[in-house]
């Protein structure tokens, strides 16, 4: 089995661009026809893609995502492109016009891949697409789902108008929720194309579709796929051109297919390098989250205190911490913002810094909550989220204690006279809902024995095989059977224990994060 040359070329160049990564051409046999790039001798993973005849075998010596992603999209190209060229071999004109373009494209990727940037690698893609498909101009955007507008990152016009006037440049940003933009970024087809009536235009001017003189066809640019699919672009082929393989002026499936395989290029390249940079934020970012919690414990005559945190992704939502407020005492704060992602995280990062420094000039808990809550709500509201937190301010050697809650959940104490669990509900406004929500505090006096347990819904929404619930009961059942004779490190690794067996190696949706305060005699014992 041969494929032919275009593809084999296009085979050769990706193992020259992606380290690690060799190919294999399979006949339906089993036999290897050809190789390209240098077999690893135990592959990290590989991915059979196939063709007309036989398939193509892709072997990683480093199981990586993003790469994994590329190779993929490039190889579903050159079985595109093998399919094409199986039904292009009786026909002589539509043969040497696909050939040609399949063949710009295997130009295109090794350019792409070295691309330095968005602009650069949209440029090589644009020009290249522009040349394949013989169409008068082609515009790559990038797509922003958040501020639903797509920003024109490449307008290539090969030509001028018929009439000799050159088109005025399109606005740097569009609308994407109107038009023709909002047709091909909720694409679901192939392609998405429009006719032009003789003599007149379409759209208003200032959008993609008034630049037409007699069709405007586009594609989405994706990367990822099935439910992690997202848009990041779109690929507008405008007014198709002479050719010395065509006379007519229509855009058709031919060149809504050359438009849908450069789509996937860009995206694959974009994609990739949009992988790259958010592992390098989401890094940092983890990195930053790792320094805001708590170095050590909290050292504090009359009290014991731990804490576990996880999240349960790259960067939580969750948080604890111990902030000195203006009067001397310690104010254990626990906190979880909605979402656990890079947001959730930076969010946190910032309500924590603004939480310690107004407890630096504040000695009451509920007043700073309060004026936390002030300079925050626009923040939250903006970017619709919303943020729970508690505090326990302690003093040194006193056992009557301070607590605060922002819309947390209820607070467990451990009774050590009575041997039960009661739960101090939380009542108060969630941060984010109003500007000026008005906290107060209360006092619970705790004597030696007694257990304090902070938490988030991380613990208690977790579910196991059975869709169950680990539930408010169960942890207050768990922290009763627990607390006696327990130091407060001990309590907390026997509640994730407990978690961990409940769970049964699933992985959790949500962050968790549980702080014990236990109150021991001034001499240090329980």
């Amino acid at each position: 089995m041969t494929i032919h040359p275009g593809s084999s070329e296009l085979l050769a160049a990706i193992p020259q661009v992606l380290d690690g990564v060799a190919l294999s051409v399979v006949a339906a046999d089993g036999r290897s026809t050809a190789v390209y790039g240098r077999l690893p001798t135990a592959a990290a993973a590989q991915m059979r893609v196939d063709l007309p005849v036989g398939s193509v075998l892709a072997s990683y010596a480093v199981d990586d995502a993003a790469t994994r992603a590329l190779v993929t999209a490039l190889l579903e190209v050159v079985a595109d492109r093998e399919r094409l060229a199986s039904d292009m071999e009786s026909m002589t004109t539509s043969s040497l016009r696909l050939m040609e373009r399949v063949s710009q494209m295997g130009e295109a990727l090794p350019q792409l891949a070295a691309g330095v940037d968005e602009v650069e690698i949209a440029n090589i893609g644009v020009r290249a697409c522009h040349r394949a498909a013989s169409v008068q101009q082609v515009v790559f955007l990038a797509y922003d789902a958040a501020r639903r507008w797509c920003e024109v990152v490449v307008h290539f016009t090969g030509s001028e108008r018929g009439d000799g006037a050159a088109e005025p440049p399109l606005p740097r940003f569009l609308p994407a929720h109107e038009g023709f933009l909002r047709e091909v970024v909720e694409l679901e087809e192939v392609f998405a194309s429009q006719a032009v009536p003789a003599g007149s235009r379409i759209g208003e001017p200032g959008t993609v579709e008034h630049l037409a003189t007699r069709q405007i066809l586009g594609v989405p640019v994706t990367i990822g796929a099935g439910d992690k699919r997202a848009v990041v672009g779109a690929l507008l082929l405008i007014d198709k051109r002479a050719s010395s393989y065509a006379n007519d002026d229509l855009l058709g499936n031919e060149e809504g297919e050359v438009a849908y395989s450069f789509a996937s290029m860009l995206g694959a390249v974009l994609g990739a390098r949009k992988t790259a940079e958010l592992g390098k934020e989401l890094s940092l970012a983890r990195e930053i989250q790792r320094q805001i919690l708590p170095a050590g414990g909290l050292e504090l005559h009359g009290f014991d205190v731990a804490a576990e945190y996880r999240a349960c992704g790259a960067v939580g939502g969750d948080y604890f911490d111990y902030v000195p407020l203006a009067d001397g005492r310690q104010m254990v704060v626990i906190a979880d913002v909605s979402g656990h992602n890079l947001a959730s995280g930076m969010m946190m990062v910032s309500a924590r810094a603004m939480l310690r420094t107004l407890a630096s000039v504040r000695s009451a808990p509920a007043q700073v909550f309060d004026q936390l809550a002030a300079s925050m709500y626009e923040d939250l509201t903006r970017t619709e989220r919303f943020l729970t937190a508690a505090g326990v301010a302690l003093r040194d050697s006193d056992h009557s204690v301070e607590y605060v809650s922002a819309g947390h959940n209820d607070l467990l104490v451990y009774r050590a006279a009575t041997d039960r669990v009661e739960a101090i509900a939380s009542e108060s406004t969630i941060l984010g809902f109003l500007a000026a929500p008005g906290y107060e505090s209360r006092r619970i006096e705790l004597a030696p024995g007694d257990c304090m347990l902070l938490f988030t819904d991380g613990i208690t929404e977790a579910m196991d095989e059975n869709e169950d619930m680990f539930g408010d009961d169960r942890l207050a059942a768990l922290l009763a059977q627990l607390a006696p004779g327990r130091s407060a490190t001990g309590i907390v690794d026997g509640l994730m224990h407990e978690f961990d067996r409940f769970r049964r190696g699933r992985m959790g949706l949500d962050d968790v994060t549980v702080v014990v305060i236990r109150c021991v005699d001034h001499g240090g014992g329980s």
